[in-house]
């Protein structure tokens, strides 16, 4: 007679790029020899509202918890459903050829029956590794469709979180990039003094003159003095207004947000670090 099923662990993947750091953005694919392990174990793999969830039953709780295959590990693929994960995501590849890889041996306890799968808050520059032998990174990243990242645990971690929580969960957390958002006037603007204005008074864009353009032509750019972090959905209000003598004149009532598709770098002045900037051309 076959036992119901229930929630063995879960996997998730929070990224404060999307809203609510929501992890629908991506999807957890096993490897091939993972795939006959959770077979052999009898485990189920399901999307969640947060992740994978791992589910079966109690033979398979037991099988976890007694150490069957304790040198084993669950080892998955991440895809992002976003083609710019790289852009708006803050770790630069040290070399083309490098992965994410995220490790049970290398899990921090975080609240009840939660382990982040890196030392610190949010994922950073140690997840980075380059292919070598025997070096289990390199032979995942070898496998078919390049994943945004790899997740990969431990039998024997699994088994020692069983026995702590009903349903441990691991997670990553990434960080978002920030950029400068450049604003390119390219119609000559009927107004003696214009400006850049935040609804929400939290930014500040300062004129950068007139920025040279093809074709013998040139735009009014504005920069803000701060960078801003990549959102999804950005909720940034701005307007452009002219700022006469008679008071505030409103010339564009909403300015559109940055596109993680238009990114550059640039060197400001006073520095020599290049910084990321986000163009955006209006008419």
């Amino acid at each position: 007679m076959h036992g119901a099923y229930s929630l063995l662990l879960e996997l998730r993947a929070e990224h404060a790029y999307f809203p609510d750091g929501a992890s629908a953005n991506f999807r957890f694919v096993p490897t091939p020899q993972c795939a006959a392990l959770l077979d052999r174990f009898g485990i189920l793999t399901r999307p969640s509202a947060r992740g994978l969830a791992l589910a079966g039953q109690a033979a398979a709780r037991a099988d976890l918890q007694g150490g069957r295959d304790a040198g084993a590990e669950l080892e998955f693929g991440v895809l992002s459903a976003d083609p710019h994960f790289s852009l708006f995501t803050g770790l630069d590849a040290p070399a083309p050829d490098a992965c994410l890889f995220f490790h049970s041996a290398r899990a921090q306890a975080e609240g009840a029956g939660r382990w982040r799968l890196h030392p610190d808050e949010l994922a950073g520059p140690a997840a980075w590794r380059r292919p070598r032998v025997p070096d289990k990174a390199a032979g995942l990243a070898g496998q078919g469709a390049r994943p945004a990242f790899f997740m990969v645990l431990a039998l024997a971690d699994v088994a020692g979180a069983l026995a702590q929580a009903a349903a441990p969960v691991w997670l990553v957390r990434f960080g978002a990039r920030a950029s400068v958002w450049k604003y390119h006037f390219l119609s000559d603007l009927d107004a003696p003094d214009p400006v850049i204005v935040d609804l929400d008074d939290k930014l500040r864009f300062a004129p950068r003159g007139r920025t040279p353009l093809p074709g013998n032509r040139s735009a009014l750019t504005f920069a803000s003095e701060q960078a801003i972090d990549m959102r999804q959905t950005p909720q940034q209000r701005l307007q452009l207004r002219d700022q006469g003598e008679l008071g505030q004149r409103i010339l564009i009532k909403r300015l559109p947000n940055a596109s993680v598709a238009a990114i550059g770098r640039e060197i400001t002045e006073g520095s020599a670090v290049p910084v990321l900037v986000s163009e955006i051309y209006i008419p």
